[in-house]
């Protein structure tokens, strides 16, 4: 008897796992194409705002969502959103030549009470095409606010003198040319990339940040004749939490004064020296290693004061000042 009622059940069990199979299968076709149909709707582009306006100052404080600012090809300011899934509302308002972007706070996290397959889906897309386009008629100052959205500039042409970014773990990209910019600021709770063609142009740069920065020149860079009127007046880099990194190697000066505080971190430099007068005053709190010196068993140096080459074709020069717990110079 006992023999009898375990065939049956081992029967039961194989017929509901090739149900479930043949279920499955069956489900993957109606699958495909849900995720398809959400993926092409995540990926539209949506007006959801466009009117002729007089604007000085774009202000944006969003949450989540990554903001491109592009120039209008007419002389209206257009909103476009990225996605007809996005739920995200917005509070526009145009007030004395300031025009005003904010997210409201409800949309600020995923919806967690996901209903089923769909909700899922279209939670993920969300996350991934979660981004509106601001085309903006004339050159303007840009001041935004972010928690986890990037701030993407694509056209040179969109910026007027100043650029403000506030951020806890958010990018800036910024177009890779020549600009006219008088100031960019950046304050972050997250590392901070950039690239040296980023920030030519750009007379007064300031950094502040609990995390890291990393600057670099790309194989890609394409940089112009007569650079060096172009690279910034001062680069100042505030590092205000234990251990963070600074990391910089570029072909070009960062700035004519390199200012970077950084007391409880190590920084990096890889800089031209072989081509570029740069005079160092350098104050580490444990050590300042030079690459491609031996060590020899010296004792620490903390206080660096000169230039490691000096270029006798190339009279302008460049001060970099640094007082970090630890200091490395690849001295090329």
């Amino acid at each position: 008897m006992n023999k009898k009622i375990t065939i049956f059940a081992v029967i039961l069990i194989a017929i509901g796992i090739i149900g479930t199979i043949s279920s499955s299968i069956a489900a993957v076709p109606f699958a495909t194409n849900y995720i398809n149909e959400c993926a092409k709707k995540a990926s539209e582009k949506v007006t959801i705002y466009e009117k002729k306006v007089n604007v000085r100052q774009l202000d944006i404080d969003t949450k989540n969502i990554t903001v491109e600012v592009k120039k209008s090809n007419s002389d209206k300011l257009k909103i476009v959103q990225v996605g007809r899934l996005n739920n995200n509302t917005l509070t526009i308002e145009n007030k004395e030549n300031t025009f005003d972007i904010k997210q409201n706070e409800e949309n600020r996290h995923i919806d967690m009470e996901i209903q089923g397959f769909g909700d899922a889906v279209i939670n993920m897309l969300n996350l991934g095409s979660n981004k509106i386009i601001v085309y903006v008629p004339n050159n303007v100052d840009i001041q935004a606010k972010t928690r986890y959205g990037d701030l993407i500039i694509t056209d040179n042409d969109v910026l007027n003198e100043k650029v403000t970014f506030s951020n806890e773990y958010s990018q800036i990209t910024l177009p890779k040319e020549a600009k006219t910019l008088e100031n960019l600021t950046i304050s972050s709770n997250g590392d901070i990339n950039l690239k040296a063609s980023e920030i030519l142009g750009i007379k007064n740069i300031n950094i502040s940040t609990t995390a890291g920065v990393y600057l670099q020149s790309m194989p890609d860079d394409v940089f112009i004749e007569n650079i060096e009127k172009f690279i910034p007046e001062t680069f100042n880099i505030i590092a205000t939490k234990y251990s963070p990194s600074i990391n910089i190697e570029s072909t070009i000066p960062i700035a004519k004064k390199l200012n970077i505080d950084n007391k409880n971190g190590m920084t990096y430099l890889d800089l031209p020296t072989d081509k570029y007068n740069i005079e160092f005053n350098l104050d580490a709190s444990e050590n300042i290693h030079f690459e491609d010196e031996q060590d020899n068993n010296q004792e620490p140096m903390k206080k660096f004061n000169g230039t490691i080459k000096q270029n006798e074709e190339n009279q302008n020069k460049y001060n970099v000042d640094i007082k970090s717990q630890i200091i490395n110079i690849r001295n090329i």
